[in-house]
């Protein structure tokens, strides 16, 4: 006797369960960048408000009771004493699309717990594109107005260059100078990024919109599979 009716089909398990991973990646994708979004609107505020902000002594605002990570984008100013030791490596980075070096020094200070920090200086404008520049000594510096940064933030090596004071205690922070008196030759102060961009809401759309996509394809070859 031959067969009047196919088998019935399964339900693809399979399918769905990586379907349902796949949707659940690209959504929490695009819950992160609109998190990025919130932060980054909240870093641009601040330094649209930095722009008329008045400097403060360092000493005053990096206190024992202070989290330095709240000091982000502060504007401060501080006399520089004398630490000593061999000249710190330049930083390498880039800035608008050139290969720049960016010059540091420490700085002692007693700020709270702290009695270092770390200044970053500016570009070095006469070793810009090139690619393993020859080490460079520059003046110490002696009083510095700039704006405060976390050094978890601006990645590199600079948290690697605190190891070499091991006798002293420094601040968390990199002091990027936006002002020296006396001004240091070869060094122009480039404290803050030249364009800092804000698309985070973009790339939160095309994460959330491969979420749905997904589900279309998925319905789609369910429905294929499962039609009578």
């Amino acid at each position: 006797m031959s067969e009047t009716s196919a088998a019935p089909r399964r339900f693809p398990i399979g399918l769905t369960i990586a379907t349902l991973i796949a949707f659940s990646i690209l959504c929490g994708l695009g819950s992160w960048q609109l998190q990025r979004r919130h932060w980054k609107e909240d870093v641009l505020a601040r330094l649209e408000a930095l722009k008329t902000a008045p400097a403060q002594p360092l000493v005053q605002v990096l206190t024992a009771d202070t989290k330095p990570e709240s000091l982000a984008w502060t504007r401060v100013s501080v006399d520089c004493g004398d630490v000593g030791g061999q000249p710190l490596p330049l930083v390498y980075g880039v800035r608008d699309g050139d290969v720049v070096w960016r010059a540091q020094s420490p700085c002692a200070v007693l700020a709270g717990p702290y009695n270092m920090i770390l200044v970053d200086r500016g570009v070095v404008p006469s070793l810009t594109g090139q690619v393993a520049p020859s080490p460079r000594a520059f003046d110490a510096p002696r009083r510095v107005v700039g704006v405060l940064s976390p050094i978890q933030q601006l990645g590199g090596d600079r948290a690697k260059v605190l190891e070499r004071f091991a006798d002293r205690k420094p601040a968390p922070l990199v002091l990027m100078a936006e002002q020296e008196t006396p001004a240091p030759a070869g060094i122009t102060p480039a404290p803050l990024p030249a364009e800092i961009s804000n698309r985070h809401l973009e790339c939160a759309l095309t994460w959330f919109g491969l979420a749905v996509t997904l589900l279309f394809i998925y319905a789609a070859m369910l429905w294929r599979r499962l039609r009578p």
